[in-house]
């Protein structure tokens, strides 16, 4: 298999996870939505990465599409993400906030770096910000009452996103994490980056 994007997107970088967490073999392919935007419109006709290239030829677009074909085919036992009831909702509920603060640290870091200076809208970058900081508060507080993973006994798809995001904003808007904002999401970042499948997928830059 082969997973189109650079680990630098959270959406490649947890899929990346996923994928090597359930063990399942791929090649990454390294390309980037600013420089090699025709090749990926050959992947992807919306031009986003992940995609993910199965060994048969078809092609997996998007990263929620990605991560459920590795689960589906990947973790039987229902490991990182409960089949069915309460378990399962929160686990999808907690991946969903951090999504969402993946999402909004891409809309602010575009806005401040894509658009010319000149042209930034402000009071835009503020408004997704704002509800990053309470994105990021809300999985402070779960990773603070969940004890060493954010819901339940062993890692899970929450923990997986929880710490992509962080780490993410963290590169895309370090003003949000400085002086120890969210403590008990940094350690949880912290504990996820010791494990094989973080810490080869973390970006160098």
């Amino acid at each position: 298999m082969i997973l189109v994007g650079r680990n630098l997107s959270p959406f490649v970088r947890r899929s990346a996870i996923v994928l090597k967490t359930l063990g399942m073999d791929f090649e990454p392919k390294g390309l980037s939505t600013a420089d090699d935007t025709d090749e990926i419109m050959k992947i992807n006709p919306v031009g986003r990465v992940p995609s993910l290239i199965l060994e048969d030829g078809e092609t997996i677009v998007d990263s929620q599409a990605i991560i459920d074909h590795a689960l589906e085919v990947g973790d039987p036992d229902n490991r990182l993400l409960a089949a069915s009831g309460a378990e399962r909702r929160a686990v999808l509920r907690i991946s969903a906030i951090a999504q969402g603060a993946m999402e909004k640290a891409v809309a602010s870091s575009y806005e401040r770096n894509r658009r010319p200076k000149d042209k930034v809208y402000t009071g835009w970058v503020e408004q997704v910000d704002a509800q990053n900081a309470s994105a990021l508060a809300s999985l402070d507080a779960m990773a603070r009452a969940g004890g060493e993973w954010i819901h339940g006994g062993h890692m899970t798809l929450a923990d997986i996103n929880a710490a992509v995001a962080y780490d993410f904003v963290g590169i895309a808007e370090p003003y949000l994490v400085k002086d120890d904002a969210y403590p008990a999401l940094a350690a949880l970042s912290q504990r996820c980056n010791a494990l094989p499948a973080f810490a080869e997928t973390q970006w160098k830059g």
